[in-house]
């Protein structure tokens, strides 16, 4: 439908207007009161001419909404000389009420919204870092060290679902069992993850995967980011080699503080042999060491136990101080609790 030219709304409004002045108004109200059946009904139902005058002053009331300068074409008013900023020509926000209160840009309503909350990542850059295994990426199989295409991709499959049971299953980043990591590994090797799992010092394997202290923090929200790569290539003896180097970045708070938040940064690096054993494919974990950024160190339990702003910091980290989110220099170099500039 065409909009209404306003020029033929104020030609419409003067005309409504103009059916009515104050003498004909004055004598419709004295005809109506003198009518026997007004006076039998008035007190039950509103005169039909206040009906007709209530309908008048609503368009007048709508005229003088779309334009606000109606006024002045009825003469009841007008805008006086530096009053032009007296009328909205912004946009309008609508608030709770009947009312529609035209707001001016930049000054009220939208503006005044709360922004939404910062983001655990926000301000670093792991807010660029993909999303838990989306972060994972994975080289081309190929044919290599006498391995199939085939044989390849599934070791790189393998390699891929190990550090994420490692990295990022909630039940192992919460201090649970990690069932998940455990059994992916080979038979043997398992026996030994298992058997050392609960026990402290260089015997004990939960440092092979990320797990938070019990008690000691908790992980906030269900997003791990992750930024790295793996690399494959021919292993000596036969089969490949495939090397993973990712960093995990983990928001976690402290129990039943959810508004302190911050970041444990992980430099996970692990290296891999896939390989032919009696006619089946091999994937062996042959070592792995992570480098911990915004955690304790030396607790010995194999345990992640960040530390907040304010915590007394029982060892300190040691070296000078990095940039946690760079892996340009290889984790083996750097000491198991490397300083860190923030994570």
């Amino acid at each position: 439908m065409r909009p209404a030219d306003p020029d033929d709304i104020d030609a419409r409004f003067e005309a409504l207007v103009a059916q009515f002045d104050e003498d004909e108004i004055r004598s419709m109200i004295t005809a109506a009161e003198r009518d026997p059946l007004t006076r039998r009904t008035r007190r039950r139902r509103l005169p039909a001419v206040l009906v007709a005058i209530a309908a008048a002053v609503l368009v007048v009331g709508l005229v003088v909404t779309v334009r606000p300068d109606a006024l002045e074409r009825l003469g009841v008013g007008g805008t006086a000389p530096g009053d032009d900023d007296r009328f909205v020509t912004g946009a309008v926000v609508a608030r709770p009420g009947p009312v529609l209160t035209p707001i001016p840009d930049g000054e009220e309503g939208l503006a005044d919204l709360d922004p939404a909350p910062a983001g655990p990542f926000t301000g670093t850059p792991a807010a660029g870092f993909a999303d838990g295994e989306e972060g994972l990426v994975m080289p081309p199989a190929r044919k290599l060290g006498g391995l199939t295409e085939d044989e390849v991709g599934r070791a790189l499959l393998r390699v891929r679902r190990l550090l994420s049971a490692a990295h990022l299953d909630p039940a192992t980043v919460r201090g649970g069992r990690p069932d998940r990591f455990a059994g992916l590994l080979h038979p043997r090797q398992r026996e030994t993850f298992l058997s050392g799992l609960d026990e402290s010092g260089p015997s004990g394997t939960r440092s092979w995967v990320f797990s938070l202290a019990p008690g000691a923090a908790e992980p906030a929200g269900n997003v791990v980011k992750v930024s790295g790569a793996t690399t494959v290539g021919a292993r000596t003896g036969g089969g490949v080699r495939i090397e993973a180097d990712y960093l995990f970045v983990h928001p976690v708070t402290r129990p039943g503080d959810s508004l302190t938040v911050t970041r444990v940064v992980e430099h996970h690096r692990s290296e891999f042999a896939a390989y032919r054993e009696g006619g089946k494919l091999v994937v062996w974990l042959d070592g792995d060491r992570s480098a911990l950024f915004g955690a304790s160190c030396d607790t010995g339990d194999g345990f992640v136990h960040p530390y907040f702003p304010g915590d007394p910091r029982e060892a300190r980290p040691s070296g000078e101080p990095v940039n946690p989110y760079d892996r340009a220099s290889a984790v083996a170099r750097r000491p198991a609790c490397p300083a860190a500039y923030a994570t």
